[in-house]
C-alpha cells in the first residue's frame, strides 16, 4: 500500500499558486492509495480555509483521511476555547470524525488509526485523552495479520532542527509509544514541528521496532517544504522524502525498515544534504 503522508498545509496562508499546483501535480504523479494529513489543515480554522483544504485534497483524485492539527481551532472563536465540545465543529462538517478515526484496507492487510491530540485552554502541549488511549490500546490488540499504523499531529517523538519547547511535545509520549510497541503498531505518521525527519525506535525488550514519519510543512515559504511518500509492504517499510526544489518535487531520499533488526538506505535523486 503506498500513502502520501502531508501536514501542516496550513490553507490560508500566503502559499504560491505554483507551489500548490506542483504538490497537486506530483500527487497526482504518485498515485497513492491514500492520503493521510496529521493536523494544521488550515492556518486559522476559518470556514473558507476548511473549503478550500479540502477542494485542494479531492482535487488530487486519492482517497484522504485526516486528524486535526491546533490551528483547526479558530483563533478568533473565543467560545471554542472556552467550551471545549464547541470546538472544531467547522473541521467535522468538512472532514468528519476528529478522533478516533480508524480505516481498514482488507485489500492491503493494513489499518490506521488517527488520534487528536488538540485539546483546549490552551491547545498546548498536545495530549491523548485518557478515554482515547483505552480505545487505542484496545483497538491496535486486534487486527492479527494487519499492518497497524498511527497518525496524529503533536509529535511522538522529538524532530532534529526543530524547536524544543513544551508547548511543541505530546506530553504522553512515552504512554503512546508503550502502547505502539505492545501491540506491534510499526508506524507512526506525524507532524507539528514543519521539519522532516525519517526516524525507527527499537524496543529490544518486547523485539518491537516502530518507525516514525516527520513530515514537513510542504506548502510553507519557510521550514521544510517536503512531504513523505511511505510504502507499506509486507516485510519493510520505506518512507521516500519528497521536496519541493527548483519548482516542482523531488525524491530526497530513500529509507526501508525491513523486519530485520538493522535497517537500509536505498538510493535517491539526490545526495542528502
Amino acid at each position: 500500500m503506498k500513502v502520501a503522508h502531508l501536514s501542516d498545509l496550513h490553507m490560508g496562508r500566503t502559499i504560491s499558486a505554483e507551489k500548490l499546483e506542483s504538490l497537486r501535480e506530483d500527487l497526482i504523479s504518485q498515485a497513492p492509495h491514500l492520503l493521510i494529513v496529521s493536523g494544521d489543515i488550515t492556518d486559522r480554522g476559518s470556514t473558507s480555509q476548511f473549503r478550500r483544504a479540502k477542494a485542494f485534497l479531492e482535487s488530487v483524485g486519492a482517497p484522504f483521511i485526516t486528524v486535526p492539527g491546533n490551528r483547526e481551532v479558530s483563533f478568533g472563536a473565543v467560545w471554542e476555547w472556552l467550551f471545549p465540545p464547541l470546538s472544531m465543529r467547522r473541521y467535522s462538517s468538512y472532514f468528519g470524525a476528529k478522533d478516533r478515526v480508524l480505516f481498514v484496507s482488507d485489500e492491503h492487510k493494513v489499518v490506521l488509526f488517527g488520534l487528536n491530540s488538540v485539546h483546549a485552554l490552551p491547545s498546548w502541549p498536545g495530549s491523548i485523552p485518557r478515554a482515547t488511549r483505552y480505545w487505542f490500546r484496545e483497538k491496535s490488540a486486534g487486527f492479527q495479520g494487519y499492518f497497524k499504523a498511527l497518525f496524529l499531529h503533536h509529535p511522538v517523538l522529538p524532530v532534529i532542527r526543530s524547536s524544543s519547547f513544551w508547548a511543541h511535545t505530546l506530553s504522553d509520549a512515552g504512554e503512546m509509544l508503550n502502547i505502539c510497541s505492545q501491540n506491534r503498531v510499526r508506524l507512526i505518521m506525524q507532524g507539528h514541528k514543519h521539519r522532516s525527519a525519517v526516524m525507527e525506535v527499537h524496543i529490544p525488550e518486547r523485539n518491537a521496532r516502530v518507525v516514525v514519519s516527520s513530515c514537513g510543512a510542504p506548502l510553507m515559504p519557510f521550514w521544510d517544504s517536503i512531504y513523505h511518500i511511505v510504502e507499506i509492504r509486507s516485510q519493510t517499510v520505506v518512507v521516500r522524502p519528497r521536496e519541493f526544489l527548483g519548482g516542482t518535487y523531488v525524491q530526497t531520499g530513500c529509507y526501508e525498515f525491513p523486519d530485520e533488526f538493522n535497517s537500509a538506505h536505498c538510493s535517491s535523486d539526490k545526495q542528502e544534504r
